[in-house]
């Protein structure tokens, strides 16, 4: 059984219990912004996540709520990938999320033998924030490395705060630090203390090209003209052209090499 039990609350995957599966989508849906469901590697790939071989790799933090009922409270996913250059953490993708779960899939699908895990998402539910469950998943993350004798675990981060920061661009935001010393962005500091390195920036990390009258639907914006519009929750702009009818969004991770090695920083 690939699990682990504390303080009442089980790690499982997905092919233990595929009954669950459904809970990943419910989860993320409260926190993803609506229009990371429309970037075409989303659409095409994601639900391959859950497939026979892949499925292994994909969790859930199980446990039980005030009535005593089961309930899934948090998530993780993620998917083993060939690195041609693991040891070169410079040739990570600039395509970033996108480029290791297409590949990643296409990798599987073709029975290429993978030698890194790339973590993809972790969500919590509200209701547990402030707990212990995203280190403990990304501590399984590693461990689940480890059991397949992969070589490498990396993560493209999606910072959490940045969209509240839009004047400021992505290279200066992540290179903010805390008195401490520690990354000033909450997401990215706790994979910091959990041992991960900050590698690089992936600029074009996911990509979204939609109709305008999409990108309204999505961000509850009008586009009277061309040009660059923040939208609530995006880390970068999103381009209107209104010429042809399009809004491109073309979203930066900061990529994070996490240590396979037991210990945190």
């Amino acid at each position: 059984m690939m699990e682990e039990t504390c303080n009442e609350i089980t790690l499982i995957s997905a092919e233990e219990r595929p009954d669950l599966i459904p809970a990943f989508d419910e989860l993320g849906a409260a926190v993803w912004p609506k229009f990371i469901g429309g970037d075409e590697v989303v659409v095409k790939y994601w639900n391959s996540l859950f497939s026979d071989g892949l499925r292994r790799h994909q969790f859930l933090a199980l446990g039980r709520d005030n009535s005593g009922n089961e309930r899934v409270f948090a998530t993780s996913n993620s998917i083993p990938f060939f690195w041609p250059k693991h040891d070169d953490d410079a040739s990570l993708p600039d395509a970033g999320w996108d480029a290791v779960l297409a590949g990643g899939v296409e990798a599987f699908a073709s029975g290429r033998k993978p030698n890194a895990l790339c973590a993809l998402a972790i969500v919590v539910s509200p209701a547990m924030r402030g707990s212990d469950l995203a280190g403990r998943l990304i501590g399984n993350m590693k461990a689940d490395a480890r059991r397949h004798g992969l070589q490498a675990l990396v993560a493209p981060v999606r910072p959490t705060k940045k969209a509240a920061y839009p004047l400021t661009s992505f290279a200066d935001y992540i290179a903010w630090t805390a008195p401490s010393g520690a990354p000033f962005d909450p997401w990215v500091r706790k994979h910091w203390q959990l041992g991960a390195s900050l590698v690089k920036i992936a600029p074009r990390s996911m990509r979204v090209e939609a109709p305008l009258s999409q990108w309204s639907e999505w961000s509850g914006l009008r586009f009277p003209m061309s040009g660059p519009y923040h939208m609530e929750g995006g880390l970068a702009p999103l381009t209107a052209d209104c010429e042809s009818g399009l809004g491109l969004y073309e979203e930066p991770n900061i990529w994070m090499r996490h240590r396979l090695e037991d210990g945190g920083r």
